[in-house]
């Protein structure tokens, strides 16, 4: 992979990412409340949009109403609204309608696009900042309500997956590393299951969740039986939770990191590829997402640092991450195999001479050995 943009324009931290279904166009949301439309083909930013009353922007996704893959988008923000924008030419993109949520924060948006209808996920906070409720609004392509089913939890609710070709809903929770299935039509609770460990981040890829479990890396489960399939471990320095993009063409899994780079490991054996670079050391790089079309993939990932915060584009192409089966370079003529045989011939012939001339208790004829030697080896080189 190589750097094709750098994508300069939030000035806090940059929390979500989304590209459009034919890779043409990138939408970014920051704490700085601002979203931001850009052109992959170019890098330029298009269009932006400034909602300082919706706090920080904390979900975000395209949305398809006429099979054109890039007629619109929805985002999520801190006050617990939703925002949809719809194209309003062949460029920009205009405001269409807000839907009143919940008092606290759009933890996740997902898009249906079998049924074209979106979910919203949201999450109330009491007064001493603990998870009492959780919001699952269910709409419909012309925005009318399907389900809003409001419903006590005492975990904080992730993230939010349509499944089953659109007829079952996934919901995560952080603490309790508890998964939802709830069926849609009619609206029921399906089952409920444990994964290991804590919940930071999921991403549903077919009919494997993948999960950031906050402790040692990503797991791979098989759904429904929610079995763990494949482990992608990495060190965890910071307790945030990263983010999980999946290639399954390219056959690798792109991860967020806390130290300044993503990780890249081998999708189906789990061995880490390498890295992509983004920021200084220490530096969150939470948001990651990517597009696989006909020239490749090409992967997003943002920075959560406020003061610096940029996105980056990365293309398939020349490698230009760090790899650890990256080939070694040539050895210089100090470390070919010939002076090493030399070297160790050398050192086999000085121990030699010392055991003789400790044996015979004279440094005449420890002094002669050693002059002898030397000449015999020069001779033989």
């Amino acid at each position: 992979f190589s750097s094709k943009f750098t994508l300069t324009r939030h000035t806090q931290a940059v929390n979500v990412l989304a590209v459009s279904m034919h890779g043409a166009l990138l939408i970014t949301g920051g704490n700085d409340s601002r979203i931001v439309v850009w052109s992959l083909l170019s890098g330029e930013m298009i269009q932006e949009i400034f909602a300082p009353g919706a706090g920080y922007i904390s979900a975000i996704i395209w949305m398809d109403f006429d099979d054109h893959g890039e007629s619109a988008f929805a985002f999520g923000a801190s006050d617990g609204n939703i925002q949809i924008y719809e194209r309003s030419n062949d460029v920009l993109f205009e405001f269409r309608s807000t839907t009143i949520g919940h008092s606290g924060a759009v933890e996740s948006l997902a898009w249906d696009p079998v049924h074209r209808r979106w979910s919203p996920l949201h999450l109330a906070l009491d007064a001493r900042y603990r998870p009492s409720s959780m919001m699952l609004i269910i709409l419909s392509e012309t925005l009318t309500s399907i389900i809003s089913q409001p419903d006590k939890q005492l975990y904080v609710a992730r993230t939010v997956h349509f499944f089953d070709n659109g007829a079952s809903l996934l919901v995560s929770f952080l603490e309790s590393g508890e998964i939802f299935c709830y069926s849609i039509e009619p609206w029921d609770l399906k089952w409920r299951k444990k994964v290991q460990g804590r919940i930071g981040n999921t991403a549903l890829k077919g009919n494997f969740l993948l999960v950031s479990d906050l402790k040692d890396g990503v797991d791979k489960y098989a759904i429904p039986a929610l079995q763990r399939v494949q482990s992608y471990s990495h060190v965890i320095l910071h307790n945030v939770p990263l983010q999980i993009s999946v290639a399954r063409q390219a056959g690798l899994i792109f991860v967020g990191g806390d130290d300044g780079f993503a990780r890249v490991f081998d999708y189906s054996s789990g061995a880490y590829r390498g890295q992509l670079e983004h920021g200084n050391r220490g530096d969150h790089i939470i948001p990651i997402t990517l597009h696989e079309g006909r020239t490749g993939c090409t992967v997003v990932i943002g920075s959560c640092f406020n003061g610096h915060s940029n996105v980056k584009v990365w293309e398939e192409g020349e490698s230009a991450w760090q790899e650890d089966d990256m080939t070694p370079p040539s050895p210089s003529a100090g470390t070919s195999p010939t002076m090493q045989l030399v070297r160790f011939a050398v050192i086999c012939v000085l121990i030699n001479v010392v055991m003789h001339a400790l044996h015979s208790g004279t440094l005449s004829k420890f002094y002669l050995s050693i002059k002898d030697s030397i000449v015999r080896l020069t001779r033989a080189l």
